[in-house]
Protein backbone atom coordinates (compact mmCIF):
# COMPACT_ATOMS: atom_id res chain seq x y z
CA UNK A 1 0.00 0.00 0.00
CA UNK A 2 1.37 3.50 -0.85
CA UNK A 3 0.02 7.04 -0.71
CA UNK A 4 0.88 10.86 -0.77
CA UNK A 5 0.48 13.05 2.69
CA UNK A 6 1.22 16.26 0.29
CA UNK A 7 5.04 16.44 -0.32
CA UNK A 8 5.77 12.71 1.96
CA UNK A 9 5.68 9.41 0.22
CA UNK A 10 3.99 7.04 2.42
CA UNK A 11 4.36 3.11 2.07
CA UNK A 12 3.92 -0.10 4.20
CA UNK A 13 6.23 -3.00 3.32
CA UNK A 14 4.98 -6.66 4.26
CA UNK A 15 6.37 -9.98 4.15
CA UNK A 16 5.25 -13.60 5.40
CA UNK A 17 7.94 -15.68 3.97
CA UNK A 18 11.21 -16.38 6.79
CA UNK A 19 13.65 -14.96 4.61
CA UNK A 20 12.67 -12.14 2.15
CA UNK A 21 14.87 -9.63 0.43
CA UNK A 22 13.61 -6.45 -1.76
CA UNK A 23 15.71 -3.67 -2.65
CA UNK A 24 14.56 0.30 -2.88
CA UNK A 25 16.39 2.69 -5.28
CA UNK A 26 14.59 6.25 -5.24
CA UNK A 27 15.63 8.29 -7.64
CA UNK A 28 17.74 11.33 -7.73
CA UNK A 29 14.29 13.49 -7.73
CA UNK A 30 13.60 11.41 -4.75
CA UNK A 31 16.53 12.42 -2.53
CA UNK A 32 16.00 13.05 1.13
CA UNK A 33 15.73 10.70 4.45
CA UNK A 34 13.43 7.79 4.69
CA UNK A 35 12.10 7.10 7.95
CA UNK A 36 11.17 2.74 8.76
CA UNK A 37 8.77 1.92 11.33
CA UNK A 38 8.86 -1.41 12.28
CA UNK A 39 5.87 -2.81 13.13
CA UNK A 40 5.85 -6.77 13.01
CA UNK A 41 9.19 -9.36 12.61
CA UNK A 42 13.09 -8.87 12.97
CA UNK A 43 15.00 -7.17 9.97
CA UNK A 44 18.69 -6.60 8.93
CA UNK A 45 18.56 -3.67 7.10
CA UNK A 46 21.54 -3.76 4.57
CA UNK A 47 23.21 -1.24 2.20
CA UNK A 48 27.29 -0.51 1.51
CA UNK A 49 27.28 2.04 4.10
CA UNK A 50 25.52 0.58 6.89
CA UNK A 51 23.93 -2.54 8.30
CA UNK A 52 21.09 -2.09 11.04
CA UNK A 53 19.07 -4.98 12.61
CA UNK A 54 15.88 -3.90 13.78
CA UNK A 55 13.08 -4.72 15.86
CA UNK A 56 9.53 -4.22 16.28
CA UNK A 57 8.74 -0.73 17.97
CA UNK A 58 12.31 0.43 16.14
CA UNK A 59 12.64 3.28 13.65
CA UNK A 60 15.72 4.24 11.64
CA UNK A 61 16.44 6.64 9.22
CA UNK A 62 17.87 5.43 5.89
CA UNK A 63 19.42 7.51 2.83
CA UNK A 64 16.24 7.22 0.75
CA UNK A 65 18.59 7.36 -2.27
CA UNK A 66 20.66 4.49 -1.39
CA UNK A 67 20.08 1.10 -2.43
CA UNK A 68 18.69 -0.89 0.31
CA UNK A 69 17.87 -4.60 0.91
CA UNK A 70 15.84 -5.83 3.73
CA UNK A 71 16.29 -9.39 5.16
CA UNK A 72 13.47 -11.02 7.27
CA UNK A 73 15.01 -12.96 9.58
CA UNK A 74 10.89 -14.13 11.03
CA UNK A 75 7.71 -14.41 8.94
CA UNK A 76 5.35 -11.74 9.29
CA UNK A 77 7.44 -8.92 9.26
CA UNK A 78 5.92 -5.14 8.16
CA UNK A 79 7.26 -2.00 7.63
CA UNK A 80 6.32 1.52 7.54
CA UNK A 81 8.27 3.89 5.28
CA UNK A 82 7.95 7.66 5.72
CA UNK A 83 9.80 9.24 2.63
CA UNK A 84 10.95 13.38 3.49
CA UNK A 85 12.41 15.16 0.90
CA UNK A 86 15.77 16.54 1.18
CA UNK A 87 14.63 20.24 0.58
CA UNK A 88 11.65 20.02 3.55
CA UNK A 89 14.38 18.58 6.05
CA UNK A 90 16.53 20.93 5.44
CA UNK A 91 13.97 23.82 6.03
CA UNK A 92 12.13 22.62 8.81
CA UNK A 93 15.65 21.47 10.22
CA UNK A 94 16.91 24.93 10.07
CA UNK A 95 20.69 24.29 10.57
CA UNK A 96 20.47 21.45 12.97
CA UNK A 97 22.18 18.43 12.23
CA UNK A 98 19.96 15.62 10.97
CA UNK A 99 21.09 11.79 11.96
CA UNK A 100 21.47 9.63 8.92
CA UNK A 101 21.33 5.65 9.97
CA UNK A 102 20.27 5.94 13.06
CA UNK A 103 18.20 3.95 15.37
CA UNK A 104 15.56 5.29 17.57
CA UNK A 105 13.09 3.64 19.85
CA UNK A 106 9.45 4.28 19.50
CA UNK A 107 9.00 3.11 22.73
CA UNK A 108 8.92 6.44 24.55
CA UNK A 109 9.92 10.35 24.47
CA UNK A 110 9.38 12.23 20.94
CA UNK A 111 9.62 8.18 19.34
CA UNK A 112 6.29 7.29 20.68
CA UNK A 113 4.82 10.49 19.81
CA UNK A 114 6.22 9.91 16.01
CA UNK A 115 4.67 6.19 16.06
CA UNK A 116 1.33 7.47 17.06
CA UNK A 117 0.84 9.93 14.43
CA UNK A 118 2.17 7.62 11.69
CA UNK A 119 0.06 4.84 12.93
CA UNK A 120 -2.76 7.76 13.01
CA UNK A 121 -2.48 8.88 9.35
CA UNK A 122 -2.24 4.82 8.09
CA UNK A 123 -5.46 4.13 9.74
CA UNK A 124 -6.95 7.87 8.67
CA UNK A 125 -5.65 8.36 5.95
CA UNK A 126 -8.48 7.27 2.85
CA UNK A 127 -10.60 9.86 4.81
CA UNK A 128 -8.59 13.13 4.49
CA UNK A 129 -8.87 15.88 2.14
CA UNK A 130 -6.44 17.66 0.77
CA UNK A 131 -6.03 20.44 3.03
CA UNK A 132 -6.02 17.62 5.82
CA UNK A 133 -3.06 15.81 4.53
CA UNK A 134 -0.89 19.56 3.63
CA UNK A 135 -1.82 20.01 7.40
CA UNK A 136 -0.79 16.23 8.80
CA UNK A 137 2.50 16.47 6.04
CA UNK A 138 3.96 19.46 8.11
CA UNK A 139 2.99 18.05 11.47
CA UNK A 140 4.88 14.21 11.07
CA UNK A 141 7.52 16.25 8.82
CA UNK A 142 8.19 18.15 11.81
CA UNK A 143 8.28 15.29 14.03
CA UNK A 144 10.60 13.33 12.06
CA UNK A 145 13.45 16.06 11.85
CA UNK A 146 12.50 16.81 15.51
CA UNK A 147 13.29 13.41 16.36
CA UNK A 148 16.58 13.39 14.28
CA UNK A 149 18.11 16.21 15.64
CA UNK A 150 17.20 15.42 19.24
CA UNK A 151 20.40 16.01 21.07
CA UNK A 152 21.97 13.72 23.80
CA UNK A 153 23.66 14.20 26.85
CA UNK A 154 27.37 14.09 25.79
CA UNK A 155 29.70 11.33 27.81
CA UNK A 156 32.30 12.90 29.95
CA UNK A 157 35.30 12.88 27.80
CA UNK A 158 37.53 10.01 29.78
CA UNK A 159 34.03 8.23 30.07
CA UNK A 160 33.59 8.54 26.81
CA UNK A 161 36.81 6.87 25.77
CA UNK A 162 37.04 4.06 28.37
CA UNK A 163 33.30 3.04 27.42
CA UNK A 164 33.56 3.03 23.77
CA UNK A 165 36.72 0.61 24.40
CA UNK A 166 34.95 -1.78 26.94
CA UNK A 167 32.37 -1.97 23.37
CA UNK A 168 34.67 -2.52 21.17
CA UNK A 169 36.56 -5.31 23.74
CA UNK A 170 33.30 -6.46 24.20
CA UNK A 171 32.52 -7.02 20.00
CA UNK A 172 35.83 -7.60 19.52
CA UNK A 173 35.60 -11.31 21.01
CA UNK A 174 32.30 -11.79 18.91
CA UNK A 175 33.30 -11.18 15.44
CA UNK A 176 32.52 -14.42 14.05
CA UNK A 177 29.54 -14.59 15.14
CA UNK A 178 26.45 -14.20 12.80
CA UNK A 179 24.37 -13.51 15.26
CA UNK A 180 25.90 -10.54 16.55
CA UNK A 181 23.81 -7.51 17.50
CA UNK A 182 23.75 -4.27 19.65
CA UNK A 183 21.62 -5.79 22.01
CA UNK A 184 23.98 -8.27 22.71
CA UNK A 185 26.65 -6.17 23.39
CA UNK A 186 24.82 -3.52 25.04
CA UNK A 187 23.47 -6.17 27.45
CA UNK A 188 26.71 -7.68 28.02
CA UNK A 189 28.35 -3.95 28.88
CA UNK A 190 24.99 -3.16 30.76
CA UNK A 191 24.25 0.03 29.30
CA UNK A 192 20.74 0.35 26.52
CA UNK A 193 21.01 -0.43 22.98
CA UNK A 194 19.90 3.69 22.41
CA UNK A 195 23.09 4.19 24.30
CA UNK A 196 25.81 2.10 22.60
CA UNK A 197 24.78 3.78 18.89
CA UNK A 198 25.42 6.98 20.40
CA UNK A 199 28.81 6.30 22.20
CA UNK A 200 29.90 5.11 18.42
CA UNK A 201 28.47 7.63 16.67
CA UNK A 202 29.50 10.17 19.02
CA UNK A 203 33.35 9.33 17.14
CA UNK A 204 31.36 10.04 13.61
CA UNK A 205 31.44 6.26 12.88
CA UNK A 206 28.10 3.99 13.56
CA UNK A 207 28.24 0.77 15.52
CA UNK A 208 27.81 -1.33 12.27
CA UNK A 209 30.47 0.06 10.09
CA UNK A 210 33.07 -0.46 13.11
CA UNK A 211 31.89 -4.26 12.83
CA UNK A 212 31.93 -4.62 9.11
CA UNK A 213 35.60 -3.10 8.69
CA UNK A 214 36.97 -5.32 11.75
CA UNK A 215 35.33 -8.28 10.01
CA UNK A 216 36.73 -7.01 6.79
CA UNK A 217 40.17 -7.19 8.56
CA UNK A 218 40.24 -10.55 9.26
CA UNK A 219 39.20 -11.91 5.90
CA UNK A 220 41.29 -9.39 4.95
CA UNK A 221 44.06 -11.53 7.01
CA UNK A 222 43.32 -14.64 6.13
CA UNK A 223 43.57 -14.52 2.03
CA UNK A 224 46.89 -12.79 2.34
CA UNK A 225 48.46 -15.15 4.57
CA UNK A 226 47.19 -18.22 2.49
CA UNK A 227 44.33 -19.45 4.75
CA UNK A 228 43.05 -22.90 3.05
CA UNK A 229 39.52 -21.42 3.14
CA UNK A 230 37.96 -20.68 0.42
CA UNK A 231 36.61 -17.04 -0.09
CA UNK A 232 33.26 -17.97 0.97
CA UNK A 233 34.02 -19.72 3.82
CA UNK A 234 36.36 -16.98 4.83
CA UNK A 235 33.65 -14.15 4.38
CA UNK A 236 31.24 -16.85 6.44
CA UNK A 237 33.56 -17.36 9.24
CA UNK A 238 34.26 -13.52 9.92
CA UNK A 239 30.53 -12.78 10.09
CA UNK A 240 29.26 -11.95 6.65
CA UNK A 241 26.26 -14.23 5.85
CA UNK A 242 25.73 -13.08 2.21
CA UNK A 243 28.95 -13.34 -0.37
CA UNK A 244 27.53 -10.37 -2.53
CA UNK A 245 27.39 -7.94 0.28
CA UNK A 246 30.96 -8.81 1.68
CA UNK A 247 32.41 -8.62 -1.95
CA UNK A 248 31.00 -5.03 -2.21
CA UNK A 249 32.19 -3.92 1.12
CA UNK A 250 35.67 -5.66 0.38
CA UNK A 251 36.18 -3.30 -3.34
CA UNK A 252 34.72 -0.76 -1.73
CA UNK A 253 37.60 -0.78 1.58
CA UNK A 254 40.71 -2.34 -0.24
CA UNK A 255 40.21 -1.36 -3.66
CA UNK A 256 40.08 -4.88 -4.99
CA UNK A 257 38.05 -7.90 -5.03
CA UNK A 258 39.42 -10.46 -2.16
CA UNK A 259 40.08 -13.25 -5.38
CA UNK A 260 42.84 -11.13 -6.48
CA UNK A 261 43.88 -10.31 -3.22
CA UNK A 262 44.09 -14.21 -2.57
CA UNK A 263 46.09 -14.33 -6.26
CA UNK A 264 48.81 -11.60 -5.68
CA UNK A 265 49.27 -13.12 -1.70
CA UNK A 266 49.77 -16.74 -3.62
CA UNK A 267 52.24 -15.45 -6.95
CA UNK A 268 54.48 -13.59 -3.92
CA UNK A 269 54.64 -16.53 -1.80
CA UNK A 270 55.46 -18.45 -4.51
CA UNK A 271 58.38 -16.12 -6.13
CA UNK A 272 59.83 -16.21 -2.16
CA UNK A 273 60.22 -19.83 -2.46
CA UNK A 274 61.95 -19.92 -5.93
CA UNK A 275 64.32 -16.68 -4.56
CA UNK A 276 64.57 -19.32 -1.77
CA UNK A 277 65.59 -22.02 -3.93
CA UNK A 278 67.93 -20.53 -5.84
Amino acid sequence: MAFELGRLSCSVHQCNSPLHRYSIHQKCGKAGHSLEYIVEGHLTIVSDEYHHAVGPGDLVFLRSEELLEYHASSPGSKTIGIHVPWMLVEALAAGRVVALDRVFTGASGIGACVVSLIQAVFRSHPHLSMADGVALQRSLAELIVQLGTAADEPFADGGRGRTLENLKAIATLSLDDPELTPAKVAAEAGMSVRTLHRVFQETGQTFWNWIRDRRLERCYGELTTLSPRSITEVAFRWGFNDLSTFERSFRRRYGTSPRSVRSCARTQDQSSEGDEAT
